[in-house]
């Protein structure tokens, strides 16, 4: 009997996650006029401008260490979080629209070749992919994270070069 209580409590749980979550993504949708705002400007020199400067720590460090305002610099950084991830949902929301727009010269029809839909596929999913790996880094690490980890903290190989006696012959016997 308890058995079938912990299987109710975990479709339970597992059902109000997916409300959770289908609530959450349609608030997404196109048709939501402040994600239209958002995506308005998005490529635009300057919306490029801004999502350069969303990402530069460089005003933090120097509120933090030249100021002297670490509270003001983490203000920053709490907002340059969330606004990195705006941009990021903004990013994926017109990626989503340029996938919805119909190709010119295609009748309804008349679809691409089995073979581009797979390709397209392919790409979709690794722009979502590469997408939501920034978006976690940002969500987890901050907007100052770098997506690609550095490999400093490993030393490097020795120089292992052989020495010509290092090389020589070590049988100096003929063969009988």
């Amino acid at each position: 009997m308890t058995i079938a209580l912990v299987y109710a409590f975990i479709a339970l749980l597992l059902v109000l996650g997916l409300v959770v979550f289908l609530r959450r993504s349609a608030g997404d949708q196109p048709g939501d006029e402040a994600s239209q705002d958002l995506v308005r400007g998005l490529w635009d020199p300057a919306g490029l401008n801004v999502a350069e400067r969303i990402f530069d720590p460089a005003d933090y460090f120097w509120l933090r260490d030249q100021v002297g305002f670490p509270r003001l610099a983490e203000s920053l950084y709490r907002t340059r979080r969330q606004m990195a991830l705006d941009w990021l949902r903004a990013v994926r929301q017109s990626f989503n629209e340029l996938l919805r727009t119909p190709e010119p010269g295609l009748s309804e029809d008349e679809g691409p070749a089995r073979t581009e839909t797979g390709a397209m596929l392919r790409q979709v999913l690794r722009f979502h992919f590469v997408l939501t790996y920034a978006y976690l880094v940002v969500c987890f690490f901050g907007p100052y994270h770098r997506l690609v980890p550095g490999f400093r903290f490993m030393h490097p190989l020795p120089d292992i070069r052989l020495q010509g006696e290092a090389i020589g012959v070590t049988h100096r016997g003929g063969i009988h």
